[in-house]
């Protein structure tokens, strides 16, 4: 049940499990376009180490998010990290159905994918065709371990939801992002407990990096650190601006002071353009909901 990579999958509840709250958004379609119909973020106690080790909150948050959200939607979309998933472009014969090009690369899926079948989930999806005389199309194969998906689907099984559709965080996230720039972009999200940027070198193959923060770091010294970090982490690509959307809000000056050091536009990211608003949804909220955003998006399309 991996991926989708964004097809069809009908109006769902776009999910996210942050570090110490539930975020979950739903779209409806209005006059060609999309407006925020439901939305809420559930804070919840983190329990120490990874969230799945401590399930019965997450789902209990979960739970409350939806009851407070209004929607009365029970399938969602939820999202894995990059650094869990392997994304390949690979080429299959364009005659191929869906069945036969998903048999072939089950067939293959020891060569591409460092995991046993018996605990392999992989999804795929045709992208274009690949000029030349061989009629062949290239193929977005995403894999991941199995192990990793029981739990989600445990969790949302316990709050009484449907998990219908997962995917890859930096796919989610592209969506927000205006179309036809993506290779120029980055995304920075920080969380309370790590930074992570998401670069787009080819529009189906992101790259995402983490910055884990220590316990006893406060914002500024966090803050500080993320500095240094992009320093590194930026250069050589071909990124041209920033769109920085942090959980907190960070001191007056500080996203004008790393446009400085980065020597690069840096702004905070308003994935809601174009679109009708909840007048409830504030500037800082909106920045945190881009990936629950982005997951409605492909669940809507």
């Amino acid at each position: 049940m991996l991926g989708r990579f964004g097809r069809d999958a009908g109006s769902l509840l776009g999910v996210e499990i942050a570090s110490g709250s539930v975020r979950i958004l739903q779209l409806q379609r209005r006059q060609g376009g999309h407006a925020v119909c439901a939305w809420a973020v559930e804070p919840f106690e983190a329990p120490p180490g990874h969230w799945t080790a401590h399930p019965d909150v997450v789902a209990k948050a979960l739970q409350r998010a939806w009851q407070r959200s209004g929607s009365r939607q029970r399938q969602a979309a939820v999202a894995l990290p990059g650094s869990e998933v392997i994304c390949k472009v690979h080429r299959l014969p364009a005659r191929l159905s869906d069945s036969e090009m998903e048999a072939q690369l089950l067939a293959e899926a020891e060569r591409l994918f460092p995991f046993p079948l018996q605990d392999l989930a992989l999804d795929f999806q045709a992208l274009e065709a690949v000029p030349g005389p061989v009629d062949e199309v290239t193929v977005l194969v995403g894999a991941c371990r199995h192990c990793l998906l029981e739990p989600l689907e445990q969790v949302f099984h316990s709050a009484g939801l449907q998990l219908v559709m997962v995917e890859v965080d930096s796919l989610a996230l592209a969506r927000t992002l205006a179309p036809g720039r993506l290779t120029a972009a980055a995304v920075l999200r920080i969380e309370a407990v790590c930074a992570t940027v998401h670069t787009w070198p080819e529009p189906f193959m992101p790259q995402r990096l983490e910055l884990r923060f220590m316990p006893e770091q406060d914002q500024a010294q966090r803050l500080e650190r993320i500095g240094h970090w992009l320093r590194s982490a930026l250069p050589g690509t071909s990124v041209e601006c920033l769109h920085v959307a942090p959980c907190d809000v960070p001191e007056d000056g500080w996203l004008e002071g790393l446009a400085q050091q980065l020597a690069m536009p840096c702004e905070s990211l308003w994935p809601f353009a174009g679109l009708a608003m909840d007048s409830t949804l504030s500037c800082r909220e909106a920045g945190g909901m881009a990936l629950a955003y982005g997951l409605a998006l492909g669940g809507g399309q």
